[in-house]
Formats: C-alpha cells, structure tokens, sequence
C-alpha cells in the first residue's frame, strides 16, 4: 500500500507542477510595444546657428526625452557635412534593456515607485544627452558648412525596425546643400517647376512603417515663400518614400507632443 501511496502522491506533485507551470505562462504577458525614435540634428553653419542648436537641444531635453515611456529607444544623431562619415550617436538608449519595477514592494505601490524609478532614470539620459550635445557642437565645426539631409536618412534607415514603431523627428531648416542637391534661395534651379524632376534625381530611401515629423526652429535665410518650397519638395520627398509625415513647421510643439503621446505604431 505505502508503494501505491508513494506512486499517488508522485503523480499528485507532478500534476500540480504542470497546473502552475501553465498558469505561469497563461498569465505572463509580451512586454509592451515601444516607439524607435531617432532625432536628427542639423548642426550646419547658418546666420543663427547657436540659437538653433539651443532651440533643438531644449526640446529634446524638455519635452522629447521626458515622454520617453519604459520601452521605448531613443537615438540622436547629427546632420551636416559629415551626416555619413560621422555618424556617431550624440545619444542612444534602449529603455527596455531596463528593469524599472521594484524588487520587493506592495502591489498598491508597484505603479508609483515604477514611475519614480523611470523618473530617475530620465533625468539622468537627459543630463548625458546635454554633455554629448555640448561636445558634439565643439567638434563638429570643421564640418558644419553643408547639409546632408539625405545622407543622414540613409545613417537613419539602418536603425529602424521592421516591426514599425519608427519615428524620426528633424530638427532643422531642412535646406538640404550638398553634391546632391542645393536647395538654397539662392539656388534659382531649385524650384515649384524643377521639384519632380528633382525627385528622380535624388538618393531615395524608401521606410515604410516609419513616421516623420519636421521642426525647423525660426529661419532667418528663407522668406516664407522660400519655406512653402521646401516643404513642398520634402512632403513629396515622404510620400514617394511610403514615410508619413505627421506635422512640418517651426516652433510649435503641439503636433510633436501629440506624436510622441500615442501608442508605438499608431
């Protein structure tokens, strides 16, 4: 009998291992879905340059990288003359490679102290992000004097995932100057009857599942006319390319707010 009981109470445990071992895994759930996000900075040379760049790195800083959620990425990279031979990250972090929950802590306070610790973490991305900004504004005056716009989305398009969830914010005047192409008002060949053609011409860089938004800062080298243009040769430049552009402006921060508040790939 004590044999029979043994085999019973064997089969028992191995039974509720099996019952637990599939509630584990019932109950276990995919990490939320993150935004890919990649900043481009322009750091070519204009008749304000030092505001511009002080202008991108504020928004970074305060709105960008404060609405950062627990699995999202972020990369910041630079855009001149050198978009393509020097494109080290100003900033790159995977927010997901982290644990924000605590170790030990009641269920009523999992939430807060989560948000507390992301908190933490923010602050100390931002305070790095403003050191690298800094450094990468001294060293990259030797190759500030053009604007590879389309070298950068090339740097751009191997980091995007092929899940979706991409989202590429330019922080500049979006006058691209380069062997490419000069989109300068004082370049008389680039205008409303040259842009298809133009278009052709150019690199192109298809990113499908990927959502574009353009903030300029205040342009002091294009009259307004000037701005439509480049913004028509640009919004054109998205579509051909299957990018979504979202919003294209110069200060305001409605549009990028409202972006980077919606849920990875909306």
């Amino acid at each position: 009998m004590s044999r029979l009981y043994r085999k019973k109470g064997l089969l028992i445990v191995v039974v509720l291992l099996a019952l637990l071992s599939s509630c584990a895994l019932l109950g276990k759930k995919d990490a939320p879905k993150g935004k890919n996000i990649i900043c481009i900075v322009d750091f070519s040379d204009s008749k304000n340059t030092q505001q511009r760049l002080h202008f991108y790195m504020n928004v970074i800083k305060d709105t960008v990288i404060p609405k950062l959620g627990r699995y999202d990425k972020i990369t910041v990279i630079p855009l001149d003359q050198a978009s393509i031979t020097n494109s080290t990250d100003i900033l790159f972090n995977d927010f997901s490679l982290n644990d924000f929950e605590p170790e030990i802590a009641s269920p009523i306070e999992v939430d807060k102290l989560t948000t507390e610790k992301l908190n933490q973490y923010k602050m100390s991305v931002s305070n790095e992000f403003v050191q690298n900004f800094q450094k990468a504004i001294d060293s990259r005056n030797s190759s500030s004097h053009e604007t590879d716009i389309f070298g950068a989305l090339g740097v751009v398009k191997g980091k995007l995932r092929s899940a979706g969830g991409n989202y590429i914010i330019l922080f500049s005047d979006m006058m691209n100057w380069s062997s490419a192409l000069n989109m300068e008002p004082q370049n008389k060949n680039f205008n409303n009857a040259t842009i298809d053609k133009i278009l052709q011409s150019v690199p192109n860089y298809e990113m499908p599942n990927t959502t574009a938004l353009v903030l300029t800062a205040e342009q002091v080298e294009a009259t307004p006319a000037h701005f439509k243009l480049v913004q028509s040769f640009w919004t054109k430049y998205f579509e051909k390319n299957k990018i979504k552009l979202y919003d294209y402006n110069s200060a305001s921060l409605s549009k990028l707010n409202e972006l980077l508040a919606q849920q990875a790939g909306k």
